[in-house]
């Protein structure tokens, strides 16, 4: 008897230290006193600032890491740090703690994770899920990415995509009953990221300012605010804005800023301009954009870089034949007109009747949420419904705007929204292309070609836009009547 409850007690211990060591929940305060006792007296890093250090292929048990800073601190081959102290670090993690150490993390689930400061140079996350992950400072520098899902995670400015390897990753995933996920949304729509491709896409993506509607979203007060905050900060993308329903009337809203744009400001001006126009179309009043008489030029450029998501969203808060007035210092007030043109008033009043239109076509809030693939479907049925346009030179304006439109959709020079920006004037072309010739608006296309040449020429010379460029559009110039 005593033989046996020997080794009853035996087997016990074994079990119980082999699932504390394996980090089992029930189990997690005798290892922490197990790990306790056996690293005291051992080497302590504790709350040191670790930054970029290496301790590759180090045997590390016994060590005390708690609260110690390890901002892309390599562990590649490290041993036994099961064995130290890690509370207050994203070494407590047991999946993160093996993903750091071996550097495979091929299809595994890391939804939530906690990746802040993690050095990920190299890893493999082929399929890896991400959902959620935050992994604010992280180095993702040649790291393996192809297929991951990156749903919701959370990255800044300093986390590295150098050398990045992916052809694809997927902005959405569903986990299925029996564990597995369900992908969808990919980037790209099209094809696959070449090299460098994309870091280049996430740059553009990652600055948001995001907001929260409780009561639902106006889409007219929304509209508004977007340009009006766009009137007063810089950094505001037009073209980057998604819109979630939470449930229960709860609207989240992602809005694109650039890199260096003050995204306090900006929340601040779209908070307190929506609920501005809110409270202006609860009582039947008006929307005037407000601007001071020194930042029309700026206004001017505003609308020469992004006229096409400009239009759409002063169409959406317009009304049916009337003029969008912006009100200047001095009871001065200033008319957009054709094709996004400001003019002065000449009395203190204003009036403001007239059309107003920048780019012709009433156009919906469905225009900047388009993806790439249906916004090319919709400019091939725009390009199909023109007949017998013919410029000079005999060469059907059919021909010349499905040829640009490929030249855009090929082009591995351009970046996703670059494409999108183009493929908008190749529209407005077309539109402007099915009127008589006497009836086509020449600001309108003399804007879109505008766009199509500036977008060309942030690409360098060997893009197919740029090629098309050179060779096209004096020809299009010339059928819309822009030179003689």
């Amino acid at each position: 008897m005593a033989l046996i409850n020997a080794l009853l007690v035996l087997f016990s211990g074994v079990f119980i230290s082999h699932k504390a060591l394996k980090g089992d929940p029930e189990f997690v305060s005798i290892r922490e006193q197990s790990v306790f006792w056996a690293a005291t007296g051992g080497t302590s890093f504790y709350g040191c600032d670790l930054t970029d250090a290496c301790f590759d292929g180090a045997d590390l048990p016994h060590t005390d890491f708690r609260q110690s800073k390890l901002t892309r601190a390599s562990f590649e081959g490290v041993t036994r740090l099961d064995l130290s102290r890690l509370q207050g670090t994203i070494l407590e993690q047991p999946k993160v703690r093996k993903l750091l150490t071996s550097k495979i993390g091929v299809e595994e689930d890391y939804t939530g994770a906690n990746f802040n400061g993690a050095n990920l140079r190299g890893a493999n996350l082929t399929g890896a899920i991400l959902a959620s992950v935050q992994a604010l400072d992280a180095d993702f520098s040649g790291a393996t990415l192809t297929d991951a899902c990156i749903q919701e995670w959370n990255i800044n400015k300093n986390t590295r995509f150098e050398n990045v390897l992916c052809e694809k990753v997927y902005l959405k995933c569903t986990r299925k009953g029996n564990g597995t996920f369900i992908l969808s949304e990919p980037k790209p729509d099209n094809g696959t990221f070449q090299p460098g491709e994309f870091e280049k896409w996430i740059r553009e993506i990652q600055d948001t300012v995001d907001l929260i509607f409780q009561k639902g979203l106006n889409w007219k007060a929304f509209a508004f605010a977007m340009t009006q905050t766009a009137i007063d900060n810089e950094g505001l993308d037009l073209s980057r804005y998604r819109v979630e329903h939470k449930g229960e009337g709860v609207m989240s809203v992602k809005v694109g800023v650039t890199a260096e744009a003050n995204k306090s400001e900006i929340h601040q001006g779209i908070v307190n301009n929506y609920d501005s126009a809110v409270e202006l179309l609860d009582r039947g009043a008006p929307l005037f954009l407000q601007a001071k008489n020194n930042q029309i030029e700026e206004i001017r450029d505003l609308l020469r870089s992004q006229w096409q998501e400009f239009r759409e969203f002063v169409n959406v808060f317009s009304e049916a034949n009337r003029s969008i007035s912006i009100h200047g210092e001095g009871n001065r007030v200033y008319i957009l007109k054709q094709a996004g043109d400001i003019m002065e008033t000449k009395s203190e009043g204003f009036n403001v009747g007239g059309n107003f239109a920048i780019g012709g076509d009433n156009m919906t809030m469905t225009g900047a949420q388009l993806t790439l693939g249906d916004l090319t479907g919709q400019v091939t049925n725009t390009i199909q419904e023109l007949h017998d346009v013919k410029s000079e030179n005999g060469q059907d304006l059919v021909n010349i705007l499905t040829n640009l439109q490929q030249s855009i959709t090929t082009d591995p020079a351009l970046a996703e929204n670059q494409q999108k920006r183009a493929l908008k004037a190749v529209e407005t072309l077309a539109k402007e292309g099915k009127k008589p010739p006497e009836e086509r608006d020449q600001d309108i296309a003399g804007m879109a070609l505008d766009a199509l040449q500036g977008i060309s020429a942030t690409v360098g010379h060997a893009s197919k836009l740029a090629e098309f460029a050179e060779k096209y559009l004096p020809t299009l110039s010339k059928l819309f009547g822009l030179v003689g």
